[in-house]
């Protein structure tokens, strides 16, 4: 294997082994497939593999390097990163309370309440906000943003793990709302939905009291 197949692989494994890990990209998408329809979940997942997209041709040009250089850039994003994913964590938590005594919903029932568009920027917004994104992919950049790295291998590279993000969380999705195993996650929605809000909350507030 060539030296630059090497690092494509090494690059690809790393970010699929991330990608699967789960974290505020992961929690989004359950909560919007489980919460609303497979449609509005399948352009969260689209919004969220785009801004994997982003942040890898940003890496790959060295635009990454420059941004994260520029003074207070660690800060802002930690800030506006925390307090974004805090507010969806309290709306998961508000859905789940609303929801809280009711009947179990009817699969039948489930339509979608978002639009495609706000699904897609939701996914999107969450996936750049993340402060942890913004430093993962700095140092994975590291290895293969360099002059001498050919134009193909960067293009593959950027393309590729496009579709892996997105390949992932569309699997997500398409699992939780399959017809055979939706029955049994919308009659735990609340509790879910409550989890993933909680989670989420933690984590926007771990962000905004870091230093």
């Amino acid at each position: 294997m060539t030296p630059v197949w090497l690092n494509i692989a090494s690059v690809l494994a790393i970010f699929t082994l991330a990608i699967i890990s789960p974290g505020p990209n992961f929690l989004l998408v359950v909560n919007t497939s489980l919460a609303d329809s497979r449609r509005t979940g399948l352009f969260t997942a689209l919004g969220v593999a785009v801004g994997s997209g982003l942040f890898a041709l940003a890496g790959l040009i060295g635009l990454l390097l420059l941004v994260t250089s520029l003074p207070h850039f660690a800060t802002v994003v930690r800030l506006a990163g925390g307090g974004y994913l805090a507010w969806l964590g309290a709306g998961m938590l508000l859905g789940a309370l609303r929801r809280t005594g009711r009947s179990a919903v009817d699969p039948g029932t489930v339509y979608s309440r978002t639009s495609a568009r706000k699904a897609f920027r939701t996914g999107l917004f969450t996936n750049l906000t993340n402060p942890k994104a913004w430093a993962f992919y700095l140092s994975l950049f590291t290895l293969v943003a360099s002059p001498a790295t050919p134009a193909w291998a960067k293009i593959f590279l950027n393309l590729t793990m496009f579709l892996i993000s997105f390949a992932w969380y569309a699997g997500v999705v398409l699992l939780i709302s399959d017809r055979r195993a939706q029955p049994h996650f919308l009659r735990l929605q609340s509790l879910i939905q409550g989890i993933l809000g909680v989670l989420l909350v933690g984590l926007g507030g771990k962000l905004l009291l870091s230093r």
